[in-house]
């Protein structure tokens, strides 16, 4: 394996790359987008939350609770403050009911998604007004326990995305657009070994996928405390990239045209970024997004940004895009054997 030849056939990529006003606009795009959800004032409503209760008058609150809105809210009992707290600390609550009486409420809440809390706080103002029966006076004192910015919330859904839609959907096409145009014929019949045009295409897309995530970062603002945070969140998305690029190619490898390789890759790239978007929907939503490396990348990284969780806290996510990364890039490499004998 000669490590010139990858270097330089990684270092034609990025040249293309940036001559190639779709690749820009697929990579700009989500990075501008990123940076407008910095001003964004708006609320979000999400459709589910998870509420812990605690406090001496919780066990009627919780059942009224249910009774009034079961389909949006999912009650859990805490045994006292300092354990529910910790459990919105760390993403498993979105907020805690504190009930010392029938009257009076405090809700320490989730914030760092400003765009979720508020319709959180509205919905609950909501019910407990009504379950206290003075819907026009102040009933819970807010209390933020985790504070954030609305960039930095939904940054891990727009770093999955766009680590999705530049391994499979930019790297299928500029792949197949090298077989159609003869430019991979030409580097065939070079001294180049066909494993490391295939090594070099890969890494190629995968730092492409790291630099954009790594810009978005540092454009809105991320500071990682601690080198176990960096760490993961490095893990993360190198991995993220692997298995991605690797989807990419196996789909480049197994098409002739540059347009069929579009067409397939924007039916893959859905159900992709399903589990980023969808999987807080509901439990439900969350199983069926499992069986997706997207799930695993999205999760890994709001509890790393989001929460600011060890490296151990997102060693099952790790372990989940190391078993896809394997399972697809075996996958190309056999793709890739399979092209080599129908083409000789």
């Amino acid at each position: 394996m000669n490590f010139r030849r990858i270097r330089a056939i990684i270092h034609k990529d990025f040249i293309e790359a940036l001559r190639n006003k779709t690749i820009l606009i697929a990579i700009f795009l989500p990075l501008a987008a990123s940076l407008s959800l910095a001003v964004i004032d708006s609320a979000q409503r999400p459709q589910f939350f998870q509420i812990g209760i605690t406090g001496e008058a919780s066990y009627p609150m919780g059942i009224f609770l249910m009774a009034s809105a079961g389909d949006n809210l999912h009650i859990t009992p805490y045994d006292g403050v300092a354990e529910g707290t910790e459990a919105v600390k760390q993403g498993k609550a979105d907020a805690l009911i504190l009930a010392e009486s029938e009257g009076q409420f405090r809700v320490y809440a989730d914030g760092t998604n400003p765009l979720a809390y508020l319709s959180l706080k509205e919905l609950l103002e909501t019910l407990l007004s009504a379950y206290v029966g003075r819907p026009s006076e102040p009933v819970l004192e807010l209390v933020l326990v985790n504070e954030g910015q609305a960039s930095t919330s939904v940054l891990p859904l727009w770093l999955t995305i766009t680590t999705v839609m530049i391994g499979v959907m930019i790297l299928s096409g500029s792949f197949s657009e090298e077989k159609e145009k003869g430019t991979l014929d030409n580097i065939r019949i070079s001294p180049t070994a066909d494993g490391e045009i295939l090594i070099s295409k890969g890494i190629s897309g995968a730092l492409l996928i790291l630099l954009v995530s790594f810009a978005m970062l540092l454009l809105n603002g991320v500071s990682f405390h601690g080198k176990g945070m960096l760490l993961g969140c490095i893990l993360l998305l190198a991995l993220g990239a692997i298995s991605f690029t690797s989807i990419g190619l196996l789909i480049g490898l197994l098409t002739k045209t540059q347009s069929a390789a579009r067409a397939i890759s924007t039916i893959v790239y859905f159900p992709l970024i399903y589990p980023a978007m969808a999987a807080d929907i509901a439990p439900s939503t969350q199983h069926l997004a499992k069986v997706l490396p997207s799930f695993y990348l999205y999760r890994g990284l709001r509890e790393i940004l989001n929460y600011q969780s060890p490296i151990t806290t997102i060693k099952p996510d790790i372990i989940g895009l190391v078993i896809f990364a394997i399972i697809f890039f075996g996958a190309t490499l056999l793709g890739y054997r399979a092209v080599l004998h129908r083409d000789s």
